[in-house]
């Protein structure tokens, strides 16, 4: 079973990502809450887009797509879990697992890869893979059980 959870835009965002949000300064992003490790609490996945460092710029995104952060959401902050480089959405919390968390799927596409491809990434006990173009990362064929967390890339302004 795999524990989601829906924010509406307006819900008030939790302690330890809104910590994270003003650390990286993001002024474009979206996320959502998931129980990637079944220990009945969510982890955060945030799609970075830009930052006011960017000066309205996608300056967390190349041809290739944009950062995706896993987080561990603590009652006072954030550990970063996991930082993947060039993902695209949909963003997928799969039903199978590694090493006790559940596979993520992102889209790989663009700088140069065509057609694009669904990877699947698995945790290794410590982390995701950094980048889903490469190993240990995998291109996934056939269908991805799971659920969509992050549909298409939003404007969620920074609160």
């Amino acid at each position: 079973m795999i524990l989601t959870m829906a924010m509406a835009i307006n819900a008030p965002i939790p302690e330890g990502l809104a910590d994270f949000i003003r650390d990286k300064k993001l002024t474009r992003y979206d996320y959502a809450l998931a129980d990637l490790n079944r220990d009945g609490r969510p982890e955060a996945l945030v799609y970075a887009i830009a930052s006011t460092d960017g000066r309205g710029q996608p300056d967390f995104c190349g041809s290739g797509g944009c950062w995706l952060y896993v987080l561990a959401l603590r009652p006072n902050g954030y550990r970063r879990i996991s930082a993947i480089s060039i993902t695209r959405p949909p963003i997928r919390v799969l039903s199978s697992a590694s090493h006790g968390w559940h596979d993520l799927s992102v889209l790989v596409a663009g700088g140069g890869i065509l057609p694009g491809y669904r990877a699947r990434l698995r945790f290794n006990g410590q982390t995701y893979p950094t980048n889903p173009s490469m190993a240990p990362a995998q291109p996934i064929k056939g269908l991805d059980h799971g659920r969509t967390v992050i549909a298409a890339e939003k404007l969620r302004p920074s609160q």
